[in-house]
């Protein structure tokens, strides 16, 4: 085995001690290391010539098991992690939240990521692994609770905050529809309580967002009258589609601000 193998097995064993999921950046490379980033960079070079370490992302890489030969293929990494890594500052939100908490049972190609930076495409594929990247400016980690997938810990919005997130951005979820079937069943299975729901209330981006909250309130949850009320005093002014995606309006909600522009599920 030849001296730049040895060193490159040598940096991924520094490396597997501050992976989290499989997964480092080269901030973390660095400072395992003890290096500066060129450094750094240039050893990691190294070691996904010898094969082991893999590049999944400018920045963000993914570490071998040791004990495989080098050169044998990773194996898929968790979209979740990944996303933790390439994404952050970020959370796992909308309809892969959805789905997490059992909010609907519709399967989406993609995972989608709530992230503060700035991205170029909202539609990506990292790592094998297709995501759907939306930006967001919010700071608040209100509604936002830690998940364990394998040893990564991963932030992924509660269901008060994806519900609310939602109504800002229905669009997140997967339309107007889906909205109003998960937020039924949010509240048919107990998944949500008014005292929750108001939290995430006080922490939504818009008035829309609230105006859309109030008319689910009214039609599925009519006894969460303080969740009611705050929506009421704070919605904003304006009109609104429920569905921005659907260019019909259909009857108009006063109280609301709302366009009931989709068929609403029954109870």
């Amino acid at each position: 085995m030849s001296h730049t193998t040895n060193s490159s097995r040598s940096v991924a064993a520094r490396l597997a001690s501050v992976s989290a999921g499989g997964l480092f950046s080269l901030e973390d490379a660095a400072r395992a290391l003890g290096s500066t980033r060129t450094e750094t960079s240039r050893k990691l070079s190294a070691s996904v010539r010898a094969g082991w370490i893999t590049r999944v992302r400018r920045g963000v890489y993914a570490i071998r098991p040791l004990e495989s030969l080098p050169g044998t293929p990773t194996a898929t990494e968790d979209p979740w992690t990944v996303a933790m890594r390439v994404f952050a500052p970020c959370y796992v939100g909308g309809w892969t939240a959805a789905g997490h908490w059992g909010l609907t049972e519709q399967l989406f190609r993609s995972t989608l990521v709530v992230t503060r930076r700035h991205m170029r495409r909202s539609k990506t594929t990292v790592g094998g692994s297709a995501y759907r990247v939306v930006k967001e400016s919010r700071t608040t980690t209100s509604g936002l609770k830690p998940v364990w997938r394998g040893n990564a810990r991963v932030l992924v919005s509660d269901v008060g905050r994806t519900l609310v997130d939602a109504c800002a951005y229905p669009g997140w979820i997967g339309g107007g529809g889906m909205l109003a079937a998960a937020f039924l069943a949010a509240v048919g299975e107990n998944l949500v309580i008014p005292p929750n729901l108001l939290i995430a209330a006080r922490h939504a981006p818009s008035g829309a967002a609230l105006g859309r909250l109030g008319l689910l309130i009214d039609r599925f949850m009519p006894a969460a009258e303080p969740v009611r009320k705050f929506c009421a005093r704070n919605r904003g002014t304006g009109y609104v589609r429920f569905d921005p995606a659907v260019a019909r309006n259909g009857s108009l909600s006063t109280r609301w601000g709302v366009w009931l522009n989709i068929e609403f599920p029954t109870r």
